[in-house]
C-alpha cells in the first residue's frame, strides 16, 4: 500500500465536507463523498474502500450505526473507521468504540491532527494488507502441500501394491507341504519381505528378511533383495548353482518342474549333485555385497533355508534374525538356530547353518521381531512364549488358520481394545508344514 489512500468522507454538512475534501486532496488522497450513513453504506457495499471519515450526527443513519453495520459485514478487507465528535462526549465515545470505531477526531478538524490520524490508519491498513498477503501465501502453500501429500499417498499406495505383488501369491502344489504366510506393515511400505520357491524337483528354498527400520528406504532395499534372492535359473543367480548354458538350464528346470507337477510322490535317489547354494554361502555372499555405511546404516536380518521335501531334512542360516520355531505334531515347540550377525554390519563374517528335521505334521515358523517385540499399551512385549503358545494351541488346526490366529492375537495384544492404527514395527510370518498325506 502506498501513501495515497481512497477515503470515504461522510458528512451532511456541505461546508465541512468541502473543507475536509480540500485537506485530503492536498495530502494526496483520493476522496469519495456521502451525505449520510445510508448513502455511505450503499457505497461501501459496491466499492472497495478501506478508510472512512464519518460525522457522528447524520439523518437516516448516523456514524455509529454505519460503523456497527460495517463491522457486522463479511467484507474480505478491513476498513479503518474514524468518527468526528465534539468535546466532552465520553459516554458517546464508549458507545462508538463498542461499535468498532478505530479512532476519533474532534471538530473543528485541524489539518495536522487529521494527517496524524490518517498516518496511524495507513499503518494499520498496511499491516492488515501484509497479513492478508501472508495468509494468502500460506493458503497457497497449504494447497500445494495437500496436493503433494495426495500425490505422495497415491505413489506410496502404488509402491505398496507393487510390494504386495512380490509376496507369494499361491502355495506350491507339487511338494508334499503346506505353506501359510502374512505381512502386517507398520507403514504403507514394509521393510519385511519373504518368499519360497522350488530349487529343483524336490528342494524348497525359503527366506525372510527384515531390513532395519521401515518405510520407503527399508522397502526399497527389501524389494531389491527380493530380486537378488530370486530363484530364476540364470547364470548370476545367488541361490542356484550355475550349470552351463543358461538356455539349457532353463529348459532343464522347466522340464524337471513339469515332471514334479505330474508325479510329486515319485521318490528318486538323492545321490545327485546339488543345484542350489548352501544357506550359509547365500548369507556370506549377501554380506559381502551389502555393507552398511556410516550415513545409511542400512542393514538387515534374515533367515535363508532349504528343505528336502522327500524326507523333511533341511538346513538354514540365521543372520541376526529371531530364532525360528518348530512345532511338532504333538504341540511341542522347539527353538531353532545358531544366532549370527545381521547382514551388512561387519565384513568377512563367517556364517553357520543348522540342520533340522521335519516329520509329517511338523511345522517350521519364520517370523520377524515385529511380532515378538510388539508392545501392548502397558509396554509389554508379545514375546517368544506367547508366540509358542499360539503354535501349540493351533497345532490341530490348519496351518492357514494358525497363522491367522497368530495375527489376530498380535493385533489384539497391540491395540488392547482401542482403534489405534498400525503396529510399532513391520510384522511378518512364513510357516511351512510337512504334509501328513505323503
Amino acid at each position: 500500500m502506498g501513501n495515497m489512500m481512497k477515503i470515504l468522507l461522510v458528512d451532511d454538512d456541505l461546508s465541512t465536507l468541502r473543507l475536509l475534501n480540500a485537506m485530503l486532496l492536498q495530502m494526496g488522497h483520493e476522496v469519495v463523498h456521502a451525505s449520510d450513513g445510508q448513502e455511505a453504506w450503499d457505497m461501501l457495499q459496491r466499492e472497495h474502500i478501506n478508510f472512512v471519515l464519518s460525522d457522528w450526527r447524520m439523518p437516516r443513519m448516523d456514524g455509529v450505526e454505519l460503523c456497527r453495520k460495517l463491522r457486522g459485514a463479511n467484507f474480505e478487507h478491513y476498513t479503518y473507521f474514524v468518527l468526528f465528535t465534539g468535546v466532552d462526549q465520553n459516554d458517546d465515545l464508549i458507545v462508538a468504540m463498542e461499535a468498532g470505531a478505530d479512532d476519533f477526531l474532534i471538530k473543528p478538524v485541524r489539518a495536522k491532527e487529521l494527517k496524524v490520524r490518517l498516518e496511524a490508519g495507513r499503518r494499520v491498513l498496511f499491516l492488515e494488507e501484509t497479513l492478508n498477503n501472508k495468509n494468502q501465501d500460506l493458503e497457497q502453500a497449504n494447497q500445494a502441500l495437500e496436493s503433494s501429500q495426495r500425490r505422495i499417498k497415491k505413489d506410496l499406495q502404488a509402491a505398496a501394491d507393487l510390494q504386495q505383488g512380490l509376496l507369494p501369491q499361491a502355495s506350491i502344489d507339487c511338494f508334499p507341504i503346506e505353506l501359510a504366510w502374512d505381512l502386517i506393515p507398520a507403514d504403507e511400505l514394509a521393510g519385511d519381505l519373504f518368499n519360497f520357491f522350488p530349487l529343483d524337483e524336490y528342494h524348497l528354498g525359503f527366506w525372510l528378511v527384515d531390513v532395519a527400520g521401515h518405510g520407503i528406504p527399508a522397502a526399497m532395499l527389501s524389494i531389491y533383495l527380493a530380486k537378488t534372492l530370486s530363484a530364476e535359473p540364470r547364470p548370476d543367480s545367488l541361490v542356484r548353482l550355475p550349470s552351463g548354458d543358461n538356455r539349457s538350464e532353463r529348459s532343464w528346470f522347466a522340464g524337471r518342474f513339469s515332471s514334479c507337477l505330474k508325479s510329486s510322490n515319485r521318490m528318486l535317489s538323492k545321490e545327485t549333485s546339488k543345484s542350489y547354494r548352501e544357506p550359509k554361502d547365500v548369507a556370506a555372499h549377501l554380506n559381502r555385497h551389502f555393507q552398511a555405511d556410516d550415513e545409511s546404516m542400512r542393514y538387515f536380518t534374515m533367515i535363508y533355508g532349504v528343505l528336502d521335501t522327500r524326507d523333511g531334512v533341511g538346513s538354514l542360516c540365521q543372520a541376526g534374525h529371531p530364532y525360528p520355531m518348530i512345532c511338532r505334531s504333538d504341540g511341542r515347540v522347539q527353538r531353532l538356530g545358531a544366532g549370527g550377525l545381521p547382514i551388512g554390519l561387519l565384513s568377512d563374517v563367517e556364517y553357520e547353518q543348522v540342520d533340522f528335521q521335519l516329520h509329517p505334521g511338523d511345522r517350521l515358523l519364520l517370523y520377524s521381531d515385529g511380532i515378538t517385540e510388539c508392545f501392548n499399551p502397558e509396554m509389554e512385549t508379545f514375546g517368544e512364549q506367547r508366540l509358542a503358545e499360539c503354535l501349540t494351541d493351533g497345532c490341530s488346526s490348519s496351518l492357514k488358520h494358525t497363522v491367522e490366529q497368530i495375527k489376530s492375537r498380535l493385533v489384539e495384544w497391540h491395540h488392547a481394545g482401542d482403534d489405534s492404527p498400525g503396529l510399532n514395527d513391520d510384522a511378518s510370518l512364513l510357516a511351512i508344514e510337512l504334509s501328513l498325506s505323503r
